[in-house]
């Protein structure tokens, strides 16, 4: 819907190896884009390639720069983590290249200029998975049913757990110990 092709250049996915992260990699390179995995999880590095990023880049070794206008080098972004992170991202965007805001694991705040917005065209995205109206999920459900179906949920399926693991699972997950998805059974089956 906001004309991003694969001809744009490469999107950027921040936040690789979490849940939305691991499924934007596996269903964009699937899509035939070229995709570069920003982690703070570098030793997960052959984990992203083998969904299908091109490039793996360590959030920690990254120069962020302080101008209002970075190099140009994403044609898009689907980010997870927010904060510092997002906000050079919008400095750092194509023209016409599209950020999606999912998440804020590294903060709430933006700070930002107006000049990727004016000067580039940039389009930053929100994303609220929670309140979005049934008939815009459908059609999205239906293609990730299909043409969209990720190909690698055995590797991004990192566990399933029961609904008492959970405790254990939040302090992996706050500690940075979590690869993928960990999938919660509500009720055992009969």
């Amino acid at each position: 819907d906001n004309h991003q092709t694969k001809q744009h250049g490469p999107i950027l996915v921040t936040g690789a190896t979490g849940g939305v992260g691991s499924l934007a990699v596996d269903i964009l390179s699937s899509m035939g884009y070229e995709v570069t995995a920003l982690t703070g999880t570098f030793a997960s590095k052959d984990y992203l390639e083998a969904l299908g990023a091109t490039e793996v880049l360590n959030r920690h070794e990254l120069q962020m720069g302080s101008r209002a206008l970075e190099k140009a080098q994403w044609g898009g972004a689907i980010d997870n983590v927010g904060g510092s992170i997002l906000s050079w991202i919008t400095r750092t965007i194509k023209p016409w290249g599209n950020v999606v805001s999912i998440g804020m694991a590294a903060g709430a705040g933006l700070d930002a200029t107006v000049m990727p917005f004016i000067l580039r065209g940039v389009s930053l995205i929100g994303v609220s998975s929670s309140n979005c109206p049934l008939p815009w999920r459908k059609p999205i459900w239906d293609r990730l049913a299909t043409d969209l179906r990720p190909k690698h949920l055995d590797k991004i399926v990192a566990e399933t757990v029961t609904m008492e693991q959970l405790s254990d699972v939040f302090a992996t997950m706050l500690a940075g110990g979590i690869q993928g998805r960990i999938v919660v059974r509500i009720k055992e089956e009969t």
